[in-house]
């Protein structure tokens, strides 16, 4: 790859999408840190998860606030609940209820307004204590760090007590290969070469194997692709039909996807090509435009 299309890559995702872009609310980013660990504590005294004790006295109606799919709808509920600056934490009851992929979408939106390239990614970390699956679907961050001169993934979301609770040894600011977190294309291109059990994969201790595998995927498609969907979110038959109905020339297209998001930035070309002239990424963009 030519230092000529790294800049164009890296221009694109320094861009805002349709979902990261804060629009009026960008004044709240002005004042923030610049630095990785600075801004993932910003991130992480913005937002609770409905599964954590902290969240215990939060009313469950409040649980569709991870619903909310732009950074702007995410914004404005924050300062619903505090008016205070972003920089200032609040305790879990006037946090925004969320899911991973909040804490990541959150500090991709202030990575790009500061002009750092930065992009959502979707895969499973084995450092969740699941019942059953051994790695659990999960949205990171993942940004350029020009002194490195690479991409470095970050999980927002693991503070101070996840860390202890969770007893992990490795740095959730810089996940390499060495971290159990493996992106949805590895994933689906182990299980399909038999190098791996799908069952150990899954969203939940009922879904596991190779549909809840499928859509990780296909969220990665989206998310390289600038499309930062709810994890919720499944506009296109690909994504949510039964194992038994994915056709072959499907299952191709899927290991094509695999493989294009993978190594997203030597295929980014075709990466982009292909989301916009195939039907499900043809689906997404058109029911992204009217949503």
């Amino acid at each position: 790859m030519s230092n000529k299309d790294n800049q164009f890559i890296l221009q694109f995702y320094t861009q805002h999408s349709a979902i990261t872009d804060p629009h009026g609310y960008a004044y709240l980013f002005d004042d923030l840190p610049h630095d990785i660990p600075s801004l993932v504590k910003t991130v992480q005294g913005l937002l609770v998860h409905p599964a954590w004790q902290e969240a215990r006295n939060i009313p469950d109606e409040r649980h569709n606030e991870f619903y909310l799919r732009s950074v702007p709808q995410m914004l404005r509920r924050i300062l619903e609940l505090d008016p205070r600056p972003l920089s200032m934490g609040r305790p879990p009851e006037k946090r925004k209820v969320s899911i991973c992929r909040d804490w990541a979408v959150l500090l991709v939106s202030m990575l790009r307004h500061q002009g750092v390239p930065a992009r959502l990614r979707i895969g499973f970390a084995g450092y969740f204590m699941s019942p059953k699956a051994k790695y659990v679907d999960h949205r990171i961050a993942e940004y350029w760090d020009k002194e490195l001169n690479h991409w470095v993934l970050v999980d927002a979301m693991i503070d101070d007590v996840r860390r202890k609770r969770l007893n992990l040894k490795f740095d959730t600011l810089n996940i390499d290969s060495g971290s159990p977190f493996l992106l949805a294309g590895d994933v689906w291109q182990r299980c399909r070469a038999g190098k791996a059990d799908p069952e150990e994969f899954g969203d939940s201790p009922d879904d596991t194997g190779m549909p809840p595998i499928r859509y990780a995927l296909l969220h990665d498609f989206d998310a390289v692709n600038k499309v930062e969907l709810v994890g919720f979110d499944a506009w296109h038959s690909l994504i949510s039909k039964p194992e038994s109905e994915v056709t072959e020339d499907e299952k191709k297209l899927l290991d094509e996807i695999a493989e294009l998001t993978t190594h997203a930035d030597s295929h980014f070309k075709a990466l982009r090509t292909l989301y916009q002239t195939t039907s499900y990424g043809q689906t997404i963009l058109n029911r992204l435009s009217i949503s």
